[in-house]
């Protein structure tokens, strides 16, 4: 189904919360993880569907699927039942974010340094131009350590940011930064 189609079906299913469903919503948000089941039980098919449409991986579609119920779980108590917030809306909400982060962060996974004319080494006398060295220098690191690297040089991004997306202290990044830098030189100098 297109992604239009699935759209304006999943807007014409949920004109309005059913009042059984505003039960359940109000029994999770006093705790009860049987009725959040049952609200799960309800949306997981249609929001994996959603999700699928966009990545086009299944058990990507299924791991952010899984991401967006339990956000769900830990923000319901946020929700508040109102006729222009349907819980439908809300939940799509939670879901398109969730996949634009997805994709912002397999952005980064995926930059690759035969992009790059050439490369510099580490001490900056002489470039690398055999691309393909750095790369394979790159796959002996640790995973940290390459996903750093490249961020902070290749798509210079800041530490600040870095720290963000890897979800760390911004002076522990500095501190994997300096020991991934140390680790490459090592190497490639071997």
């Amino acid at each position: 189904m297109p992604d239009s189609q699935l759209e304006s079906t999943t807007r014409s299913e949920t004109t309005s919360t059913p009042a059984f469903e505003l039960e359940l919503i109000a029994k999770s948000q006093k705790g009860d993880e049987q009725a959040f089941g049952e609200l799960y039980d309800i949306w997981a098919e249609k929001v994996y569907r959603f999700v699928y449409s966009k990545v086009k991986i299944a058990p990507t579609a299924e791991d952010l699927t899984s991401e967006i119920f339990l956000k769900a779980w830990q923000r319901l108590h946020q929700y508040q039942v109102r006729a222009e917030i349907k819980f439908s809306s809300w939940l799509y909400t939670i879901a398109r974010n969730s996949i634009i982060d997805y994709y912002r962060i397999a952005k980064h996974q995926e930059i690759s340094f035969e992009d790059l004319p050439e490369i510099a080494d580490l001490e900056g006398d002489e470039p690398y131009r055999e691309i393909g060295e750095l790369e394979k220098a790159l796959a002996k690191l640790p995973e940290d350590y390459a996903k750093v690297l490249r961020l902070r040089f290749v798509e210079q991004v800041s530490i600040a940011k870095i720290a963000q997306i890897l979800k760390k202290k911004e002076d522990n990044v500095r501190a994997l930064t300096s020991r991934a830098l140390k680790r490459l030189k090592e190497v490639l100098e071997t």
